[in-house]
């Protein structure tokens, strides 16, 4: 399994719950069934260019964001802002935060994929 297609289908799994759609309702809106899309959400396989590009329309943001993880741009500006306004020792320890809590979501949404 392909560690990045695992990364993409939890970014697609979390966005579709935070969303609020079952994999079945979006599977419909994909045309693509549900096994498949669990499949996806899994890693197992990688969305085709197209359904990307409907998820991005479905679920929101860009296909970045699902292939990458990127941010936007907005979101981007207003962490970095914070954190300079801290002094140095507490960001380093936002930045220990951070690294922790990403190793945890990952944690618990391969746990999720896994069941």
């Amino acid at each position: 399994m392909n560690p990045d297609a695992k990364l993409i289908g939890i970014r697609i799994m979390q966005k579709r719950k935070e969303k609020g759609y079952t994999q079945e309702q979006l599977a419909e809106l994909l045309g693509i069934s549900n096994g498949h899309l669990s499949c996806v959400e899994r890693g197992y396989y990688l969305p085709t260019t197209q359904n990307l590009f409907k998820l991005c329309d479905i679920l929101g943001e860009t296909p970045n964001y699902y292939l990458i993880g990127e941010i936007s741009v907005e979101k981007e500006t207003q962490i970095i802002s914070c954190l300079k306004s801290l002094p140095e020792s507490y960001q380093k320890v936002v930045a220990d935060s951070v690294c922790a809590l990403v190793d945890a979501y990952v944690r618990d949404a391969q746990n999720l994929t896994n069941k």
